[in-house]
C-alpha cells in the first residue's frame, strides 16, 4: 500500500501520523512528581536524625497504619523541609502519620503542617502511634515553595517518627 502512494500522499500521511501522535502525547495526564525525587530540598530544621528519602527516619520501609509507601519522606520532629513547587502542578498530596516502627502506646505525637510561600495551607490534628494514615490534599496553584513541617505537638520529641507517605505534586 505504501508503495502505491504518491510522494504528496506519503507526506500528508506522515504529517497526519505526527499530528495524531502529538495530540495523544499532550492528552496524556502528567506524571506526579514525588518530593523524594526532587533534588533541590532545603532542610531548614531537623532533630535527632536527618530526613530520609523513601525510608523512615531509621532507614526502614515507610509504614503508616500497616500501609506500605514506596515513596515519601521519613523525619523526626521537629523538622522543616522546603521544596520548590514544579511549574504547572496544582496539588500537593500525601498520607501522613507516625511510622509503624513506633508501637502503640509509645509517647509519640506529631502535627503535620504544609506552608505555601510561608502561609499555612494545611495543619493536621495530633497524630499518634498506631493511628491510620491521614490524607493531605492541598492546592498549590501560584505557590512557589512548599515547606513541610512536623512539630512535636508541644509534648516533647520522644518517639516522634513521622512519615510523609507518597508525598507528591499532581496536576
Amino acid at each position: 500500500m505504501w508503495r502505491d502512494l504518491t510522494p504528496i500522499q506519503k507526506l500528508a500521511l506522515a504529517a497526519l501520523v505526527a499530528l495524531l501522535g502529538w495530540i495523544l502525547w499532550n492528552s496524556m495526564p502528567a506524571r506526579d512528581i514525588y518530593v523524594s525525587d526532587i533534588k533541590e530540598w532545603t532542610i531548614n530544621k531537623w532533630e535527632w536524625l536527618g530526613p530520609q528519602r523513601d525510608a523512615s527516619v531509621e532507614g526502614r520501609s515507610l509504614m503508616i497504619g500497616e500501609k506500605y509507601y514506596p515513596k515519601g519522606i521519613g523525619v523526626h520532629a521537629a523538622s522543616e523541609i522546603t521544596v520548590p513547587v514544579p511549574p504547572e502542578y496544582t496539588r500537593f498530596l500525601a498520607d501522613v502519620g507516625v511510622d509503624d516502627e513506633i508501637k502503640a502506646g509509645a509517647p509519640s505525637s506529631v502535627v503535620f503542617k504544609v506552608l505555601g510561600d510561608g502561609v499555612v495551607l494545611y495543619e493536621s490534628p495530633i497524630l499518634k502511634a498506631a493511628m491510620p494514615p491521614y490524607r493531605v490534599d492541598v492546592g498549590v496553584e501560584r505557590v512557589h515553595t512548599l515547606t513541610l513541617v512536623v512539630t512535636d505537638a508541644s509534648d516533647g520529641t520522644n518517639s516522634d517518627h513521622a512519615d510523609w507517605g507518597n508525598a507528591r505534586f499532581a496536576q
